[in-house]
């Protein structure tokens, strides 16, 4: 049995799931999560104002937060398989990388250096996040622009500068294998330095040096010229294993020191993420959507201003506050002329110079 056509098939479910869930959000709102909400970095970007007890940055929930810790522990334990076996960007870019056949390889020195980018862009976008008390790294984000693809022109105002990166990093992966993974990506960044102390390993025991593992590796690994056993690159794939040709396997996968066979990694590790994330929303700890206004209603548990979001209708975020339409306007600054059924964040449309997410912190 193929591993790695199995795993392919995965990753392939993964990222049309991915596309429907982003139109459904795209095209019905809230009722679906955002690709902020359901983004392990983005609970990183929203710790400093979760930890002080102020409500979460725009377009995050405490689902978020649950999600960073869960995927952090996560990595603790198996290593950087979410990068490998369940990311749906990281899936694109390897599939893109099967289409041209001719690749380039950067040279070892340099390919060090630019292995850095991706920690200085963690760096940067956290610290970031944290002064500014926002996602504002979003405009320039190619993963916010892949999830925006649905939004016709309107992605060219939101995301223009991050569309432009994500058709550049597609090109470039055409001739070099998870681009961005290797190089941009601070999620990666944040589950590589996490991956240190997991007891996931690739070792080797001998080798033939045939070269196929290195040829093989979307992270262009080279486990048989040296072990990988300390790096942050490897995300856990296999391929290195199932690639080897030697009768007597010198390279494995192992969990504290113990073989694993490599099917039952690349299966076992996407159903235990995703087997946890449905266990923590059952029990109500993965709210990644705005609560319906009917249970919102029935509850009594209001939002607060600052947890308004820019696709309800002024209407809507009046009821979800609990004040009458009357007071909503005078309390966001909303001129009577703007009809109620108007969305939020479409109010600058009819004044231009308003700002829904200013004045809701305001």
């Amino acid at each position: 049995m193929n591993v790695r056509y199995i795993r392919w098939a995965i990753l392939g479910i993964i990222v049309v799931a991915s596309l429907i869930l982003n139109y459904l959000h795209i095209t019905l709102g809230n009722v679906f999560p955002s690709v902020h909400a359901i983004c392990p970095l983005g609970g990183l970007e929203n710790l400093q104002v979760w930890m002080s007890g102020h409500a979460n940055l725009q377009k995050l929930f405490s689902g978020t937060m649950t999600l960073l810790f869960l995927s952090l522990g996560f990595t603790i334990i198996f290593g950087r398989a979410i990068c490998g076996n369940i990311c749906p960007f990281g899936a694109i870019f390897e599939f893109i990388g099967k289409i041209y056949p001719k690749h380039f390889s950067v040279s070892e020195k340099y390919d060090l250096l630019l292995r850095v980018l991706k920690y200085i862009i963690l760096v940067i976008v956290i610290a970031m996040a944290w002064i500014t008390a926002s996602i504002w790294i979003s405009p320039y984000d190619p993963y916010v622009a892949y999830a925006h693809i649905w939004s016709g022109a309107e992605i060219l105002n939101e995301n223009g500068i991050g569309l432009f990166i994500l058709v550049v990093v597609l090109l470039v992966s055409l001739v070099n294998t998870r681009f961005f993974c290797k190089y941009l990506c601070p999620a990666g960044a944040m589950f590589g330095i996490f991956s240190l102390i997991s007891p996931t390993k690739v070792t080797r025991i001998d080798c033939m040096e045939c070269g196929k593992c290195a040829k093989s590796c979307p992270m262009g690994i080279d486990p048989g010229r040296k072990t990988v056993k300390n790096t942050t690159e490897c995300v856990g794939c296999t391929t290195c294993v199932e690639v080897c040709p030697s009768k007597t396997p010198v390279i494995s996968m192992t969990f504290a020191g113990k073989k694993v066979q490599s099917l039952l990694f690349v299966v076992g590790t996407v159903c235990i993420f995703l087997g946890a994330i449905a266990l923590l929303n059952t029990v109500g700890l993965m709210q990644v959507t705005v609560p319906s206004l009917e249970s919102v209603q029935q509850g009594g548990n209001y939002l607060n201003l600052i947890d308004l979001k820019g696709s309800m209708t002024i209407e809507e975020g009046a009821t979800y506050v609990g004040m009458s339409l009357e007071d909503f306007y005078t309390m966001m600054d909303i001129p009577v002329t703007v009809p109620g059924s108007i969305k939020l964040n479409e109010i600058k449309n009819y004044v231009p110079d308003y700002d829904f997410h200013a004045m809701k912190a305001k």
